[in-house]
């Protein structure tokens, strides 16, 4: 009687291949797919911190200026300079900063009295002399900017409370 050998030879077989070239396959697309989400998610927040920039920069402005006036904001490199006048609001300006993303974002600055909750202690807003026909509540200053990132319109918020000048 004879015996039959199974001679195995040593390597793989063509579906053991096949099966380890899609896993991998699959495992690259995914951490190609995570790396360029990575990348979009750090593009908008360059784009995020440089509207968050701009907005504290107006702010900062705003608040140091003797008379009390928002900054003009040049159209083309987003440079504040001091308001020869008093801007009627809200005052909306589109510029593009000579230095960060390089993308244009709209700036819309705009004032009006408080009317919303403020703190329980105005004490340092009352205790102030009110001047005939003025009245003396503290001033919300707020600050919008806005841009657009691949179709979609993002925006970010700043606001400051002021007490009135007299």
């Amino acid at each position: 009687m004879e015996r039959a050998v199974l001679i195995r030879s040593a390597g793989f077989t063509m579906i053991e291949i096949l099966v380890s070239l899609t896993i991998v396959s699959i495992a690259v697309l995914a951490l190609g797919g995570f790396g360029i989400s990575s990348m979009s998610n750090g593009q908008i927040s360059r784009e995020r911190l440089t509207a968050v920039h701009l907005a504290e920069q107006v702010l900062e402005h705003w608040q140091h200026d003797a008379n009390d006036r928002a900054p003009l904001i040049d159209t083309g490199t987003c440079v504040l300079t001091d308001a020869t006048s008093a801007p009627a609001y809200p005052v909306t300006t589109t510029c593009t900063p000579s230095t960060g993303v390089g993308i244009s974002y709209t700036l819309v600055v705009n004032q009006a009295q408080a009317t919303g909750p403020l703190p329980s202690n105005l004490s340092a807003y009352q205790s102030l002399p009110q001047p005939t026909g003025y009245l003396n509540t503290p001033m919300t200053r707020l600050v919008t900017v806005s841009w657009s990132h691949k179709g979609v319109t993002r925006s970010i918020f700043l606001t400051h409370i002021a007490k009135p000048r007299i």
